[in-house]
């Protein structure tokens, strides 16, 4: 049998590249799989033989589920490797068998908790994560360390080991997003460049009649059926879908359910640090709960809304968050002397069916100034944020957070922060009460204090006060 593979600029830089983790991202159609189809048997027979003369390894190919998994890499896998592979059902496992290699594919969905336990129990040469975005980024620490482990004895050692990954480009503000825009050291990113752009890659193969499938790879009118492909898909109305899914680009959640999609940019309103401005209150919006996490913002002499840092709490109460979590933030120097007013979620207003306190008699117990939002209506709330979001100062967003201190607020408003749906697939009128839900609703409540004169009166009433001693036991409503 013989094959004849061509890599495109990208992949061929890709697959010449060593490092531990490598992740090949670009626009649909651009031969990101079938780049990792060769550069796994490549790797394959460059396997170091063991004391048999067998060149043994063996790979994880990754993807959320076992039916994409077949639909798309085992299809491609068969397609090129029909010869020299054989899928067996009943292992979910391809398997290579051919002079002195001999290799074996597994198929893993991470669909289940059971098929998560399952690859973390594995012993691999290597692994692929196909369309990588759709994985839960924080298995690839754990999958990375399943890599390595075989051959091992007699059979030999690893001659290499790592972790692919392929996919189209993440959305902005979430964690594949801060991977891929700034990988750590074991990691190297190589981003094609987008369908419409004149460099393309593999045009050639994209969209091709049988006559110019006859013609020379390089034929204009061959090129111009793939640009064809790429123009057709960039028709469609969903404009950031395109940015991603044709121009290779990050971009916001194209799903439409983002709540505060249409209007946050993390390229706009995000910064990488910010510092308190002396003089200023600190406003700090508070989502109660058991997981009444906090957002510290300042409002500076620009009219714009700081958003300095979140202080997150996990399944604990307000008293505990107060002493354990938000403290200690504001113990910290750049803090320190700066009034405190805490606006929190203003349910927490109502008492307590087994003590006869609420949020406000805790926050004072606790040594902090604290007032209930204007209102918990989900349009005015959603209005107060969108207040800040659809302004600018000098070129700049009205509204700044700090990207290095509000990594979860971030991924949030970036798209995480969504409506719910139903069974069928429709969008409720109500955000999902998901992980990012409770730092979001802590914003919209800073936001809803710090317009119109609320931060002023705020900061009169604590105008001229002596500043809250850190670990005081006593305060003002």
């Amino acid at each position: 049998m013989e094959l004849n593979y061509t890599a495109p600029k990208t992949v061929g830089a890709f697959m010449l590249s060593n490092s531990f983790i490598r992740a090949l991202l670009g626009p649909v159609g651009s031969g990101k799989t079938t780049g990792c189809i060769f550069e796994l048997l490549r790797r394959a027979c460059e396997q170091e033989a063991g004391e048999d003369g067998i060149r043994r390894t063996r790979f994880g190919l990754c993807r959320q589920t076992l039916s994409q998994l077949k639909q798309t890499v085992l299809r491609d896998i068969v397609y090129w490797y029909n010869d020299i592979a054989h899928w067996k059902v009943s292992d979910n496992t391809v398997y290579f068998h051919f002079l002195d290699v001999y290799s074996e594919w597994l198929l893993l969905p991470l669909e289940t908790p059971e098929d998560q336990r399952r690859i973390l129990s594995m012993n691999l040469t290597g692994a692929w994560l196909s369309e990588g975005i759709e994985i839960d980024f924080d298995l690839i620490g754990p999958i990375a360390g399943r890599c390595g482990r075989f051959p091992t004895g007699k059979d030999g050692a690893p001659t290499w080991h790592g972790l692919l990954i392929d996919s189209n480009m993440p959305t902005e503000g979430t964690p594949w997003h801060k991977a891929i825009s700034d990988p750590d050291i074991d990691w190297q990113v190589f981003i094609q460049p987008g369908g419409r752009e004149q460099e393309a890659e593999n045009l050639a193969y994209l969209l091709q009649t049988p006559d110019t499938i006859k013609l020379p790879l390089d034929h204009p009118e061959r090129i111009a059926r793939g640009r064809l492909y790429y123009d057709r898909l960039s028709r469609t109305r969903n404009t950031n879908w395109v940015r991603r899914y044709v121009d290779a680009q990050f971009g916001p959640d194209p799903t439409g359910s983002a709540v505060f999609g249409g209007s946050f940019r993390t390229s706009f309103h995000c910064v990488p640090t910010l510092e308190p401005i002396r003089g200023k209150p600190i406003i700090i919006g508070q989502d109660l709960g058991r997981d009444p996490w906090s957002v510290l913002t300042q409002t500076d002499h620009m009219g714009r809304l700081l958003v300095l840092e979140e202080v997150e709490a996990l399944d604990i109460g307000l008293r505990q968050h107060l002493r354990q979590s938000l403290r200690p933030v504001l113990t910290k120097p750049a803090y320190q002397g700066l009034p405190v007013v805490i606006v929190y979620d203003p349910s927490g207003a109502a008492k307590s069916q087994y003590e006869e306190v609420n949020a406000q008699d805790v926050c004072r117990s606790e040594g902090f100034a604290s007032m209930g939002a204007g209102s918990n209506d989900l349009d005015t709330r959603f209005q107060a944020v969108e207040y800040w979001l659809l302004q600018q100062r000098m070129g700049m967003g009205a509204l700044l957070i700090d990207r290095e201190k509000c990594p979860k607020l971030v991924e949030g408003m970036a798209g995480m922060y969504r409506y719910a749906r139903t069974t069928l697939d429709v969008s409720k009128p109500q955000p999902d009460k998901n992980p990012w839900s409770h730092v979001c609703e802590a914003l919209q409540y800073a936001s809803m204090a710090t317009q119109g004169g609320t931060a002023v009166a705020i900061a009169r009433k604590l105008a001229g006060r002596r500043p809250r001693a850190p670990m005081g036991s006593r305060g003002w409503t």
